[in-house]
């Protein structure tokens, strides 16, 4: 009995069995031959049998319906028993019985054999009508019995694949002798003879090279072997005796395909190996000096590709194909001298797509395995292999770590295939790269609503020194900017800061030069948009985000790449510049303050003002040219407008801090008696007698609310120009209530009132007399001689709401007593007028003077 899974050579041993009984001088010929050349002369003395009928069949072609008819029809005697048999009339047995075969037998002594007998047995019909699988059965327990009873009558031979079938169980039970190719003998040897079988089959000269030739050939791929896989010392000339036995193929090969990949699929083993290695041989054997892994080249299908896929009856393993050469195609075109960083690209691509179509855990390969795989008649560098390994990995996308193994697999590898999109410059060539790098730098500096609020961050370009302003978004253009405070970024520092930003600021800003802070880069840094490390990031930050619909793992890789570059971005600005002394005819000669930041991200902003606050703004400075402003009478607006450019002559120029901050500090100087403030013709802002300055600060602090335009009429002057502080003085009504031409009613005329009895009428912004009393005005009643002094106070016309705000502004809350209060309307409807009364407060009395037309 041959035992063995397909492709293992049983139908070859049998058929040089049936050569051998049927011709036994030309075999012993044959056998003499071999023990020549192996130097075996046992080889020679094996016995052989003569004078037997050789009767032998490959049963899976399905020529014979039934087991005797294949020996009837073959043996000589065949035509006397078969009839014999059919004449049996109603004693005819369903099969020819014992008696009928030794008869047959004894006519002519057979051997009998039987290829593919489990094939045919396991695919025969037993049913009531049909019981032939039984039939078979109980014929080929007649033929066994025959067989060990009379070996000198029957030589029974068949072939089975495993032990598990009936047909196996049935001859097993006479214990015959068992020929199983994969068991009775060492493992080692098994194997040795199968590589020996098979490089005789492949080759008819292999024996013809000289092994101390083949040692030469292979010594420094076997050196790097024993190396990278730590072989014993104590294994080492055995492992090296397996390299020369196996050459021209590694040892290491034959193993990963018998023993992984042809397990892995239903291929015909020993007979499509043949094939696989024959096409690896005729495709790469003159090349390589050691056939591995690493020549099944996947662009190529006469490496052996070709062969092997014809063997696999998985579609999963030529999707895998397609899959790796989609790979290597990614890491030529993300990677631009590909040629130089990963030479190996082709070997190491087809070694790990060949060892991931393994079986189980055993699928994928270790990195120094890889290694040994692309070792010829060089070593490659450990640390070499270490970065062209990491790139081929880095970009490509269906290879996958498993533990310290890597595996080709069918499915994306998230990160890998991010990673090989981010690096591949040719899908950016759009900038969409840089201008995401730009975005997420103004989010770490100004993210914040806070922030957002006070300062406008813009990121300059890669160009910045040149054209700085084409790529951004028209929101950030200069003429757009509004009164936030610009912090302009720079990709990178420059070689001259003094000339290089002086020149900068005259060629590509025209106005509000004083107002800007450059953020520079740590000391050393390259342009951030030239950083391929930064780039990728962004790049993969950015493509994350767009393919976070697809799965979780985008999301969390988004979340992962976007910490990443903010981290590195908030510590990348560690500097700020602003300009100092400003020279247009010579930009060179401008100086610029650079100042350090101890803050990082979000926090820069705050810094940058709490560094030219405390150490670059100087007071006396401020204080000197407000002074002047005051003394030529000159408007706010066009002070503030000043402020935010240079200052003229070489002077050194005073950090513009913002309009809210410049006008508190204007106010500071009021308050501090300094100056006078003019409002619009509305009121003289200036400090109270004997008022000291954090009450007048409190109390002036939010008169000064006006913004652009509206602050070209609001003038500076000087304490001297203007008298004692207060407000203008009301007109007070005079003659007798209802009269034609009284004035000072609640509609009263145009007529001017005069002062009233008590008081001195004060120029423009002076401080009137207090009287001690005076008539009742709009809410009736006599007012009370001797009490608290009153301030008497005037707005000329205007809104109610603007009123209101005036009131509040006078400092009159809601406890406050007033008096002699007198609103007046110039003219009104019946309506309006009805409308204004029902208004008024209950509980107090009124007073209604006015002018009715006469029609």
């Amino acid at each position: 009995m041959v035992i063995g899974e397909r492709g293992l050579g049983k139908s070859h041993l049998m058929a040089a069995l049936y050569h051998a009984v049927n011709d036994a001088a030309s075999t012993g010929a044959w056998l003499n031959s071999w023990a020549t050349t192996l130097g075996d002369p046992q080889i020679g003395k094996i016995g052989l049998r003569s004078g037997m009928q050789v009767i032998g069949e490959s049963l899976h072609r399905q020529r014979y319906k039934f087991l005797w008819d294949l020996l009837l029809e073959r043996h000589p005697h065949g035509t006397y028993i078969k009839g014999k048999w059919e004449g049996m009339g109603a004693a005819k047995t369903d099969i020819p019985s014992d008696k009928l075969i030794l008869e047959l037998l004894e006519h002519t002594p057979t051997m009998l054999l039987l290829d593919e007998f489990q094939t045919w047995f396991d695919g025969l019909t037993n049913t009531k009508q049909y019981p032939w699988k039984n039939w078979a059965f109980n014929f080929i327990q007649i033929l066994s019995e025959i067989a060990k009873e009379r070996p000198d009558l029957l030589v029974l031979v068949i072939s089975v694949r495993n032990g598990g079938s009936d047909a196996y169980q049935q001859v097993h039970r006479v214990n015959p002798v068992a020929i199983d190719f994969k068991a009775g003998g060492n493992a080692e040897r098994i194997q040795q003879d199968r590589r020996r079988m098979l490089l005789h089959r492949l080759f008819d000269n292999r024996l013809q090279i000289a092994p101390a030739n083949i040692e030469t050939l292979v010594a420094k791929h076997v050196g790097e072997f024993f190396r990278l896989q730590d072989v014993p010392s104590s294994e080492q000339d055995r492992k090296r005796q397996e390299f020369n036995e196996s050459w021209p193929y590694a040892p290491h090969l034959l193993r990963l395909l018998e023993e992984q990949v042809l397990i892995a699929t239903d291929a015909q083993e020993t007979r499509d190996m043949i094939r696989i290695l024959a096409n690896l041989y005729k495709s790469r054997g003159e090349a390589a000096p050691v056939l591995t892994a690493a020549d099944f080249r996947l662009d190529d299908d006469a490496s052996g590709i070709g062969a092997l896929l014809d063997s696999v009856s998985n579609e999963h393993h030529r999707t895998l194909r397609s899959k790796a050469q989609q790979n290597i195609i990614s890491v030529t075109e993300a990677v631009t001298d590909h040629a130089t960083l990963a030479p190996h690209l082709q070997e190491i691509v087809g070694s790990l797509w060949l060892r991931s179509i393994a079986v189980g855990n055993l699928a994928g390969a270790e990195p120094s395995t890889l290694q040994v795989d692309i070792t010829r008649s060089k070593a490659v560098d450990d640390n070499a292999f270490q970065v062209e390994l990491a790139t081929i990995v880095e970009n490509s996308f269906n290879i996958h770590q498993d533990g310290s193994r890597l595996v080709f697999r069918e499915e994306e590898n998230p990160r890998a295939k991010l990673m090989a999109c981010a690096r591949n410059d040719k899908l950016f060539a759009d900038g969409s790269d840089q201008a995401q790098l730009a975005k997420q730098i103004r989010y770490v500096i100004g993210g914040t609503d806070e922030v957002a609020k006070t300062f406008r961050v813009i990121a300059l370009p890669k160009s910045w020194q040149t054209d700085p302003w084409s790529t951004l978004d028209e929101a950030e253009q200069p003429e757009r900017w509004d009164d936030r405070l610009p912090i302009l970024v720079l990709p990178e520092e420059p070689d001259n800061i003094d000339s290089r930003l002086g020149r900068w600021l005259k060629d590509h800003l025209q106005k509000r030069r004083n107002t800007i802070r450059f953020l520079l880069p740590r000391s050393g840094s390259t342009n951030a948009f030239q950083d391929r490390d930064l780039l990728i990031l962004a790049r993969a930050e950015m493509k994350a985000q767009e393919w976070s619909s697809q799965g979780p793992e985008y999301k969390k890789l988004h979340t992962e790449f976007q910490g990443a570059l903010r981290d590195i971005l908030k510590k990348r600005f560690d500097r700020f510049a602003v300009l100092q002394r400003w020279n247009f005819a010579d930009p060179a000669q401008c100086r610029f303050s650079v100042e350090s930041l101890k803050k990082q991200g979000a926090q820069i902003p705050e810094g940058i003002e709490e560094a030219l606050t405390n150490d670059l703004f100087v007071p006396e400075d401020f204080e000197e040219l407000v002074l002047e402003a005051a003394s030529e009478n000159s408007a706010v607006g066009k002070l503030l407008r000043e402020l935010q450019e240079p200052r003229p002559a070489g002077q050194d120029c005073i950090p513009w801090l913002g309009e809210t901050s410049m006008k508190e500090r204007i106010l500071r100087l009021c308050a501090r008696g300094k100056i006078v403030i003019n409002l619009r013709q509305m009121e003289w802002l200036q400090t109270n007698p004997g008022e000291d300055e954090d009450t007048a600060w409190r109390r002036l602090r939010p008169k000064l609310s006006y913004t652009g335009r509206q602050l070209d009429e609001v003038f500076l002057l000087e304490p001297s120009a203007v008298p004692a502080t207060g407000g203008t003085t009301p007109a007070a009504p005079t003659g007798t209530a209802g009269s034609a031409n009284e004035s000072g009613g609640l509609f009263g005329g145009a007529a001017k009132s005069p002062t009233p009895p008590g008081v001195s009428e004060p120029t423009p912004g002076g401080q009137p007399v207090t009287p001690t009393g005076a008539g009742g005005g709009i809410f009736g009643g006599g007012v009370a001689t001797g009490g608290n002094s009153r301030i008497p106070l005037h707005n000329p016309s205007t809104s109610p709401l603007n009123l209101i705000g005036k009131l509040e502004g006078w400092g009159i809350g809601p406890a406050t007593q007033v008096a002699e209060v007198s609103i007046k309307v110039s003219a009104a409807t019946g309506a309006q007028l009805k409308e204004l009364l029902k208004k008024l407060p209950d509980g107090m009395t009124f007073e209604l003077n006015l002018e009715k037309e006469d029609k």
